[in-house]
C-alpha cells in the first residue's frame, strides 16, 4: 500500500483500482456540529422571491376576502378617507353600528363556564385506524411498510463508539459510527476510517421485545479482525451468542428507482431510519488508492451512518453505506458499497485478516518529479529508500539509491501510475523494471531488472 509520510516517502503496493474518492464519510465527533451552510445572497433573494410568488399565488382563491378585510382597518380607512378627524367622531361610529348592525355576527359569549372538553369537540371527527399487528407482505415477497421491515432487522444494526489513547494513557472518545451484525456470535462489519487508529471500540447491541416494542441495550469491547483501507471495510468482533445478524442480498438485483432503507447512527442518535430510492447503480467512487463500485442513493446520509447498512425491501442488506456527497449545490447524494464487492473482502478479513491476492512491489520510495529533480540534481522517478527483505524483491538485483523511472517500458513519476500498472497482476507475476542508477564517478546508467511482485498482507 502506498502510506504518505513526512518526509513524503511512498510504500508501493497493491493497486486497488484507482480514482479520487468523493467524499469519506467521518466517524462522528464528540462535540456535534452542523454542517456549515456557505451564506450566499442570491439563494436569500430566492426564497424572497418564491415567497412572493406563494403569496402572490393565493390572491386568485382569497386575494378578494383579503383585500376586503384589509379595507375594514383604521390604516385603510384613513388612508382612503382623507383626515383622521373625519372617521374618529362618534357620531360616524355610531351610523356605522347601525348601518352594518344586520351584517354584523355578535361575538360568542366566553364567560360560560361550563365549557366542552377538547375530546368532546372532537367527538365524531375521528379517522379509523386500520392497523394490523401482523406483518404484511407485497406479492413479490417485499415488505408492505417500512415500519414492518425496520422492526424485522433493526436489531442487527449497532452502534460503535471508538476511542484513542490520549494523555497519561488514557483512553478517549474520539468519534463514533455504525456496524452491521453478520453473524449470531459476534463478527461485525463496518467502514474502515470507523476503526483505523484507534486503541478501543465498544459496541451497543440493542434487542428490542416483539411486543412491547422496548429495547434493552447491551455494551461490549470489540477486537478488529481486520480492516482494508482500499475498499473502505473492516471486520471487528464482539463476544456474544444469539445476536440477529443480517441477511446479504444480492445488489446486481437492484434497479434504479427501487425503494432503500438506510439504518444507522447519525449524530449519535442511534437507530435512526431514513428512506429512498437506488438514483444511481456502478457509481465508481474516486480516491487515490481505490476504485469501488457504489450504489448512489437520495436516502439522508449523515456523519455516523458510515458503516450502517442499506437495505432492500425484502430486509436484505445491498450495501455498506459508506459516503456522502457534501456540496453547496448538493442535496442527499449519499452512497453505499455494493454488497457483492464486500463479501470477498469480508470473507479475507475474517479469514486471513487482510484481502488476499493483491500485488505489492516492496520498494519505499520517494516521488521525485521534474521541478524537484532540476533543484536537486537528482533523475525524475521513484527514488528507492528502502527493499522489503522479506519479499521477493529482495533477490532481485535493485539496490537503494536506483531511480524507478519505469513499470513494464511506461515511465513512471508516482506510485499512483506504478498501481495503474499493477491493477491486473497477481502475487507471483514478473515485471520489468528500469532504474536510473549512479556510477562510481557520477554518471547516470539506466539498467532493467525483473521483479516477482509479492502479496500484500496488510501491513
Amino acid at each position: 500500500m502506498y502510506d504518505n509520510n513526512f518526509n513524503n516517502e511512498q510504500h508501493q503496493g497493491y493497486y486497488p483500482n484507482t480514482v479520487p474518492q468523493t467524499y469519506q464519510q467521518p466517524p462522528v465527533q464528540p462535540q456535534l456540529q452542523a454542517q456549515p451552510r456557505k451564506k450566499h445572497s442570491t439563494m436569500k433573494v430566492l426564497a424572497l422571491i418564491m415567497a412572493v410568488v406563494v403569496v402572490g399565488g393565493g390572491a386568485g382563491f382569497g386575494g378578494s376576502y383579503v383585500a376586503a378585510k384589509l379595507a375594514g382597518s383604521s390604516v385603510v380607512s384613513s388612508q382612503d378617507g382623507g383626515s383622521n378627524s373625519s372617521h374618529g367622531s362618534s357620531n360616524d361610529k355610531e351610523s356605522d353600528a347601525e348601518s352594518n348592525s344586520g351584517n354584523v355576527k355578535p361575538a360568542p359569549d366566553v364567560s360560560n363556564t361550563n365549557k366542552p372538553t377538547l375530546d368532546e369537540m372532537q367527538s365524531g371527527a375521528t379517522v379509523s385506524h386500520n392497523i394490523s399487528t401482523e406483518t404484511e407482505f407485497n406479492s413479490d415477497g417485499t415488505f408492505s411498510y417500512t415500519r414492518d421491515l425496520v422492526s424485522a432487522v433493526r436489531d442487527s444494526i449497532v452502534y460503535i463508539e471508538v476511542y484513542t489513547k490520549m494523555y497519561m494513557n488514557a483512553d478517549e472518545a474520539y468519534g463514533a459510527g455504525s456496524g452491521i451484525i453478520i453473524s449470531s456470535d459476534g463478527y461485525i462489519i463496518t467502514n474502515a476510517h470507523v476503526v483505523d487508529d484507534m486503541d478501543k471500540f465498544v459496541v451497543h447491541v440493542t434487542t428490542t421485545d416483539p411486543v412491547e416494542g422496548t429495547g434493552v441495550v447491551d455494551e461490549y469491547e470489540a477486537t478488529l479482525v481486520g480492516s482494508d483501507t482500499d475498499t473502505d471495510l473492516a471486520v471487528i468482533k464482539i463476544e456474544a451468542e444469539g445476536l440477529q445478524s443480517a441477511v446479504l442480498g444480492n445488489s446486481d438485483e437492484l434497479h434504479l428507482g427501487d425503494d432503500v432503507v438506510v439504518i444507522g447512527n447519525p449524530m449519535g442518535l442511534e437507530t435512526s431510519v431514513t428512506k429512498g430510492i437506488v438514483s444511481g447503480l456502478n457509481r465508481q467512487l474516486y480516491s487515490s488508492e481505490r476504485s469501488l463500485s457504489s450504489i448512489q442513493t437520495d436516502a439522508a446520509i449523515n456523519s455516523g451512518n458510515s458503516g450502517g447498512a442499506l437495505f432492500n425491501m425484502y430486509g436484505e442488506v445491498v450495501g455498506v453505506v459508506n459516503e456522502k456527497l457534501i456540496s453547496n449545490y448538493a442535496e442527499n447524494v449519499g452512497f453505499a458499497i455494493t454488497i457483492n464487492e464486500a463479501k470477498y473482502v469480508i470473507d479475507d478479513l475474517i479469514s486471513m485478516g487482510y484481502v488476499t491476492g493483491r500485488p505489492i512491489l516492496g520498494v519505499t520510495c520517494l516521488e521525485v518529479s521534474e521541478y524537484v529533480a532540476a533543484i536537486q540534481g537528482m533523475h525524475p522517478g521513484l527514488y528507492i529508500t528502502e527493499i522489503n527483505k522479506d519479499l521477493a524483491i529482495a533477490d532481485s538485483e535493485l539496490v537503494v539509491g536506483d531511480t524507478i523511472v519505469a513499470v513494464e517500458g511506461q515511465p513512471v513519476t508516482n506510485v499512483s501510475q506504478v498501481s495503474e500498472i499493477l491493477r491486473d497482476m497477481k502475487p507471483g507475476d514478473v515485471v520489468e523494471v528500469t532504474v536510473v542508477r549512479v556510477d562510481a564517478i557520477g554518471r547516470d546508467k539506466e539498467i532493467t531488472f525483473d521483479v516477482e511482485l509479492s502479496e500484500y498482507s496488510g501491513s
